[in-house]
């Protein structure tokens, strides 16, 4: 249909109008609107070699990466730990963030590598024919780039059928992974008289506990005794009032002895461990409430008699930490060799501990022990002692100590639920705790009527970790997860 003069007109004058607008003449390109987007930042990755031992490495060592935009970049996880974690090829999803919600994903593999331990004879023995066994670590040197702890075999070279001269014995060390072997020299005489060191009689002692992995390494001032605190040992089967914690293994818990034992103006109580078993396991004094009034028994916090410990003498402490109150007689059962002069423990003051009898064999009187639970010694100046009634074990150390120095395992960290349990008033029902193959360990109860359980197994991506479940009376009964680690 042909247009009016006045429609064309209308036309044109738009144009011109739109024009002068800026609306897409040639004049006005040299200033666009400008847009900005931001850029995701890109990494290359590398391999990376990771001793164990060597604590948390940042993956930014081994990521090669960079943002066009000069955004700071963040990484998560920022580390790899390689603390407790077996040798071998690992992958680790790492994401690289740059803050402006760009963000990648890359995959890092990463070796979680071991150097073989080494040790050589720092001198050769010449002991007596009288002495039976002889200890190798004791006059051992060794190193271990890793960090980790060192078993030897065998632990003691049986001297009792030999005669006198020199000899040499093949010992094997191993950090559990490499092991390499040395030619141990020792001497063998009638006319030697030899007096142990207290390090050497504690290492002596801990040869006797059924557990192989208790290692005892000797400074100056202390001999420590380092365990995982959990023992072979059935644990928690037999409690009655149950605190709902379950016993997790504290690896590296490394318990002092002092080297020199002095007394003390007063005895010490603490609310920890007074000092431990030949197994690695500490033993606490009979309460699980605090430091205790050491002239008034009270039975309102004695474990014993409140049901709270296992048919071996211990439970799990408020860190889900395994430990005695009480005589660890699962311990002492499994114990190839037990006479009344065995060492059952030490008192964190260098003070051993023995069984239920004086160490010639014959009867304790009543009335006999002091207020810690011991007596005086002519080997050791005081040794501390088991009893069937309270206090049981040590209740306090008679010797200098510095509290300090005492070792604590901490709760699990991951979450309140397992620091601030709020365990049932009065007993429980049918308790069991049982260990499957792949690990996972479960404590199950019965309460008015209903069942609870508190379960956890080891995790599969971090050290030291836990996948915990529980239905448990504090959470009154909702059921809860989480990852908790030492």
């Amino acid at each position: 249909m042909a247009m009016s003069a006045f429609q064309l007109s209308s036309i044109t004058l738009l144009f011109l109008s739109l024009t002068g607008c800026g609306g897409g003449g040639a004049d006005n390109a040299s200033s666009p609107t400008n847009s900005t987007e931001n850029t995701v930042p890109q990494c290359a990755v590398n391999s990376i070699d990771i001793p164990r031992g060597s604590g948390a490495v940042a993956v930014s060592d081994s990521l090669q990466c960079s943002d066009a935009d000069g955004d700071t970049l963040s990484y998560e996880p920022s580390t790899i730990q390689s603390d407790g974690v077996a040798s071998g090829s690992y992958t680790q999803t790492i994401t690289i963030s740059d803050g402006q919600g760009g963000q990648t994903q890359v995959a890092l593999p990463y070796q979680i590598t071991n150097q073989a331990p080494s040790c050589l004879q720092s001198s050769q023995p010449e002991v007596s024919l009288s002495q039976s066994s002889l200890i190798v670590s004791s006059y051992l040197s060794c190193n271990d780039n890793n960090g980790d702890s060192l078993t030897f075999t065998p632990q003691a070279i049986d001297t009792s059928e030999q005669t006198a001269g020199e000899y040499t014995q093949q010992i094997s060390y191993s950090d559990g992974e490499l092991s390499a072997s040395l030619d141990f020299k020792y001497t063998l005489s009638g006319d030697v008289q030899t007096e142990l060191t207290r390090c050497e009689l504690i290492r002596q002692s801990v040869e006797m506990s059924p557990e192989s992995d208790v290692v005892v390494t000797c400074d100056d001032s202390y001999a420590y005794i380092t365990s995982d605190t959990y023992p072979n040992h059935d644990l928690m089967n037999g409690i009655k009032a149950t605190n709902e914690q379950i016993p997790v293994p504290a690896v590296g818990y490394a318990a002092p002895i002092k080297l020199e034992s002095q007394p003390a103006a007063s005895p010490t109580t603490i609310d920890a461990a007074l000092g431990v078993a030949i197994n690695g396991v500490p033993i606490y004094d009979y309460s699980a409430a605090g430091e205790l009034d050491l002239f008034n028994y009270d039975p309102s916090v004695d474990t014993v008699a409140l049901g709270q410990l296992d048919n071996c003498g211990g439970h799990a402490g408020r860190g889900d930490d395994y430990h005695y109150h009480a005589a660890p007689t699962c311990m002492m059962d499994a114990m190839e060799t037990l006479s009344d002069d065995t060492i059952i423990g030490w008192g964190y003051d260098g003070y051993p501990l023995y069984g239920f009898n004086n160490p010639d064999g014959s009867a304790i009187s009543q009335g006999d022990l002091e207020l810690c639970n011991g007596i005086a010694d002519d080997t050791f100046g005081y040794r501390y002692h088991l009893s069937a009634a309270p206090p049981y074990v040590f209740q306090c150390l008679v010797g200098e100590v510095d509290t300090r120095d005492l070792p604590r395992v901490a709760p699990l960290s991951g979450g309140a639920d397992r620091a601030n349990l709020r365990p049932p008033s009065g007993d429980v029902q049918n308790l069991t705790h049982t260990v499957d193959a792949d690990g996972k360990r479960t404590m199950r109860y019965d309460y008015q009527g209903e069942n609870y359980y508190v379960t956890y197994s080891p995790s599969k991506d971090k050290a030291n970790c836990y996948e915990f479940e529980m239905k448990a009376i504090s959470n009154s009964g909702a059921i809860q997860t989480g990852t908790y680690c030492r």
